[in-house]
């Protein structure tokens, strides 16, 4: 609790942070923020393309893509920034006394904002590639995304948030102690990418009757939200609550564990860096 009334405390500077990260990421770009979608709709083009030219899918397989590309992508960023934020802003930890875990949560703030951003090649590919599910009686028909099920879409970002919250303490004050931390988290990034339901369904892996392989699976808390995001976006449903309740309760791990760690390590930031 002491790590969230430290941050509303000195939450001007949290503020002051997150402009500065905006205003350095786009300072003398003229396209500005559409560098925010220009990563993710080239790879959807690219991604696509390969896979409606040698595996067949069907021509909604961008809204599928998206519909998770983007959510992992927010996962990524912040993941990655946070692991620099503290080693990245020296002169303010050794000079100036504040709480240092407002420098990560920095990161997600302003990876928040990309992510309402890069939200929105969501919403056009569903509108340009509508997801189409089979009727009953043979044929496709669009899927009725507008439902209730989007309710729980509150409840997925706020999972999302507190997980990347969670590991970007842990990474954050890691990489202080040992500076190879960000490189391991670029290398797992890359290896999340396949391992997590991006460009498949879990349904393709786990099959209609899994049983340890489904735990074992969800077990990582990204690809069940990953999933949670892909049925409430793509296929209309709620999500699973078994996957979705696993994610919760790894986050909730990870948010213990990457709080006590910032902690142990946060009196050595100065002499460290």
């Amino acid at each position: 609790m002491k790590t969230f009334t430290d941050i509303v405390r000195h939450r001007f500077i949290l503020e002051n942070l997150v402009a500065k990260n905006l205003k350095a990421l786009y300072r003398n770009m003229a396209l500005g923020f559409f560098w925010s979608l220009l990563n993710p709709l080239v790879m959807a083009v690219v991604l696509t393309a390969v896979q409606l030219r040698f595996f067949g899918q069907k021509h909604d397989w961008p809204s599928l893509f998206l519909c998770a590309l983007i959510p992992y992508n927010f996962f990524a960023y912040c993941l990655s920034g946070c692991a620099h934020s503290v080693v990245g802003n020296a002169s303010l930890v050794t000079k100036v006394r504040f709480p240092r875990q407002i420098l990560p949560v920095s990161v997600i703030v302003t990876n928040l904002v990309h992510f309402a951003i890069q939200s929105t090649l969501v919403v056009a590919a569903i509108v340009f590639f509508p997801p189409m599910h089979e009727a009953p009686g043979g044929g496709l028909v669009p899927t009725q995304i507008l439902g209730w099920q989007l309710l729980w879409l509150p409840v997925i970002v706020l999972v999302n948030v507190g997980l990347v919250l969670g590991l970007g303490l842990l990474v954050a004050g890691a990489n202080v102690v040992y500076r190879d931390v960000q490189y391991i988290v670029d290398s797992v990034m890359t290896v999340m990418f396949w391992l997590c339901p991006l460009v498949y369904d879990a349904g393709a892996v786990l099959g209609e009757n899994a049983t340890w392989g489904y735990w074992l699976y969800f077990s990582n808390p990204l690809s069940g939200l990953l999933d949670s995001y892909r049925r409430v976006l793509y296929h209309g449903t709620s999500p699973d609550l078994a996957a979705l309740g696993l994610a919760a309760f790894v986050t909730v791990l990870f948010g213990i564990w990457g709080v006590r760690s910032f902690w142990k390590h946060e009196h050595r930031f100065a002499d460290l860096i």
